[in-house]
């Protein structure tokens, strides 16, 4: 009964999907218009996300997104995502996926907005979504394990990713607006 079960789960003719999102909101003491720059810089993701292996810019605010990331008891999962980059007005930047058909999706919107003259609020929502045709795609026990678990697994992932990312891009942007000192002998 259990193999005729597991033959049936790998044999099913719809597509695998997980989906996920995840969202932060945190504020740096730092003033909106000295931020501007910082923040419109996509190589950020690539240098403070988990995972974000490149952004190759394709032209027109168009880039390959590619990320990795380990697995248990698999090889690595590689995804590519092709992302545009819209910005509206001078306070939410949207990465999201060229084709919201795409076997790998990526919305990615961030919103700066200032809380006084010298703070200022981020807000980073994140969603992807993942379709194959096959479960196995993603992992050799995905159709074991199904879509419902990957997903909440892959929630819980990118809420750490989120995590790691705030951590270490305000460490860089706090590095970046330290003044430099030299040591005079």
């Amino acid at each position: 009964m259990m193999l005729a079960l597991m033959i049936l789960l790998v044999v099913t003719g719809d597509p695998f999907i997980v989906e996920a999102s995840a969202s932060t909101s945190y504020s740096v003491a730092v003033s909106r218009e000295s931020l501007r720059t910082y923040v419109d810089d996509i190589g950020l993701f690539r240098r403070n996300m988990p995972g974000v292996v490149a952004v190759t810019p394709m032209g027109n605010d168009t880039y390959l997104y590619q990320t990795e990331k380990e697995i248990p008891l698999s090889p690595a999962l590689r995804t590519d995502f092709v992302i545009q980059k819209r910005t509206v007005g001078d306070s939410v930047t949207v990465y999201e996926s060229v084709d919201q058909k795409d076997a790998n999706y990526m919305f990615c919107q961030v919103l700066i907005r200032p809380e006084s003259e010298t703070t200022t609020r981020i807000v980073i929502d994140l969603r992807l979504r993942m379709a194959r045709e096959h479960a196995s795609e993603v992992h050799w026990m995905a159709p074991i394990l199904g879509a419902e678990f990957i997903s909440d697994q892959m929630g819980r992932d990118i809420e750490e990713m989120l995590e790691v990312f705030v951590e270490k891009s305000n460490g860089e942007l706090y590095g970046r607006l330290q003044p430099s000192s030299t040591s005079r002998q």
